[in-house]
């Protein structure tokens, strides 16, 4: 009997720290509580990880449970079913659920003499409606700092790629569409973790034959089992086509535009080439420059565009813009005015 105990002693020591427990209560819309509620923890891949029912205080405890997050589903006839995304982090999370009553439908039956009438058609069967996921929160950042063109300094990264619209074999791709891409766990797809969407092309232009980053949108990961995954697209910069390739998303907070400077033409930034498909710089549109974090350039930073002419002594100006995005040799700027045509090859002068 003594040995018995110490091994039971022995074997509860021995969880792992990093296993924690969901617990909560569960009640209706009156704040009364509900006994008898189903209540599972769900992985990624939507294996059940615990399962449990609440005792007649509508109590609950799940666990242990390893993990960033799981799916926590509230389950009893009568009621509206409900699923909350839960984090789990350095110990027990709490979560107290309400769950609605489900909607009732009323069917009511009269019954009347009347002539023959030909025969009807039976009405036709009700659309599947598709479940909705659930979605995470989507971090704050400037989009402005995702859709601009960039030049591609290093290896493309490539945590997955699209392949197809889920529901549909064609058509644009646009926010609320679920896509499926060849890629998941095995790759660093999780749920919840947001990618942006991106292709590489050539300046073909440029006689250094560039290539630069084309970012197609934002899109977040709902569903991943070791090779597969399927995303929801948050926002499009444009149009998103299977071969487009997921890459990290760095989150830039959103920087207003600093007060005008002093633009400083002696060291100036070279424009390199606008975006995918575009040929000139005009307002509103985004263009890559020669110089980056290494040169101190970093976001908000206004510029005054310009262009050197061999009989002219002083710059001639034809716009200015503001730095949207930074890598390390090079930065994107969005064109705010322009009194010309901006070409590869003109000039940016960072405002000091």
């Amino acid at each position: 009997m003594h040995v018995a105990l110490l091994v039971l002693v022995a074997l509860s020591s021995a969880v792992a720290p990093d296993a924690h427990c969901v617990r909560g209560i569960v009640t209706d819309q009156s704040s009364g509580v509900l006994p008898g509620v189903s209540v599972s923890a769900r992985a990624a891949d939507g294996g059940v990880l615990a399962s449990t029912v609440t005792d007649g205080g509508g109590r609950y405890v799940l666990g242990p449970l390893r993990g960033e997050r799981v799916l926590v589903t509230f389950h009893l006839d009568g009621f509206a079913p409900a699923v909350v995304p839960v984090a789990i982090g350095d110990g027990d999370a709490t979560l107290n659920q309400r769950l609605a009553i489900a909607p009732q439908a009323e069917t009511v039956q009269v019954v009347a003499h009347a002539a023959a009438a030909a025969p009807v058609a039976p009405p036709p069967p009700p659309a599947k409606i598709r479940p909705r996921p659930v979605m995470w929160a989507v971090p704050d950042h400037d989009p402005e700092s995702v859709c601009g063109p960039a030049k591609l300094e290093s290896a493309p990264v490539s945590i997955g790629t699209i392949r197809a619209r889920r529901y549909a074999a064609n058509g644009l791709y646009g926010a609320g569409d679920e896509l499926t891409v060849d890629g998941g766990t095995a790759n660093g797809l999780a749920l919840g973790d947001h990618f942006v969407v991106r292709r590489t092309f050539r300046a073909d232009w440029d006689a250094r034959d560039l290539v630069g980053e084309h970012t197609a949108g934002l899109v977040q990961i709902v569903a991943a089992d070791e090779r597969t995954a399927v995303a929801v697209v948050i926002y499009a910069c444009d149009e998103m086509l299977p071969g487009d390739r997921l890459a990290p998303f760095h989150p830039e907070p959103r920087r207003p535009a600093r007060p005008a400077g002093t633009p400083d033409y002696r060291h100036a930034a070279r424009i390199l080439f606008p975006d995918l498909g575009q040929m000139i710089g005009a307002p509103r549109k985004m263009m890559v420059i020669d110089r980056g974090a290494a040169f101190g350039v970093s976001a908000g930073q206004r510029v005054t565009l310009f262009r050197r002419r061999a009989a002219d002594r002083d710059p001639a100006i034809i716009g200015d813009g503001v730095v949207v995005a930074v890598r390390n040799e090079s930065a994107t700027i969005r064109v705010d005015h322009a009194s010309d045509g901006i070409f590869d090859g003109d000039l940016a002068a960072i405002q000091r």
